[in-house]
């Protein structure tokens, strides 16, 4: 149970706050993808890729497992999905955890639908790494203050 005195935050917390590391798991068909951005995130101290999915239906296992406090989720090679937000929000369902569609272009109507299926945000796979870095904190915090909230509320 976490509550809003509680839960810590992650990103630049000033000198002596401790940082509490982020999970993220990868879902991305492109093994040289998933490879690269494990790269690009393990160059950061607070977080931690516990797991990379070649598949939506792997993906969905490694939620399970893995228990991440964020998703980075291709959704171009989940075409015989009809709402893979929607498939990976109801498999989080009693976990709290952020899903960030990152993909190779931009198209408004599916930017449009991940959104309203419970993405928090829509990038392209060009973002630079510290634009990620502060993505991936903002979502991290979004999801652990709706936490608390909700906890506080249930009590």
């Amino acid at each position: 149970m976490v509550t809003l005195a509680h839960y810590e935050t992650w990103g630049s917390t000033g000198p002596g706050n401790p940082m509490k590391q982020i999970k993220v798991l990868i879902v991305d068909e492109h093994l040289a993808v998933r490879r690269a951005l494990a790269a690009r995130l393990d160059s950061f101290s607070h977080l931690e890729v516990v797991a990379t999915a070649a598949s939506f239906a792997e993906g969905l296992e490694q939620v399970d497992r893995s228990r991440p406090d964020i998703i980075l989720l291709e959704v171009k090679g989940t075409c015989d999905r009809l709402d893979p937000v929607g498939e990976m929000n109801n498999a989080l369902a009693g976990h709290p955890a952020g899903i960030i569609v990152l993909t190779s272009y931009a198209d408004d109507d599916e930017r449009e639908a991940a959104l309203q299926a419970g993405a928090h945000r829509f990038l392209l796979k060009q973002i630079d790494s510290a634009r990620l870095l502060s993505e991936i904190e903002a979502v991290a915090n979004e999801v652990a203050a709706s936490s608390a909230t909700a906890s506080g509320s249930a009590a």
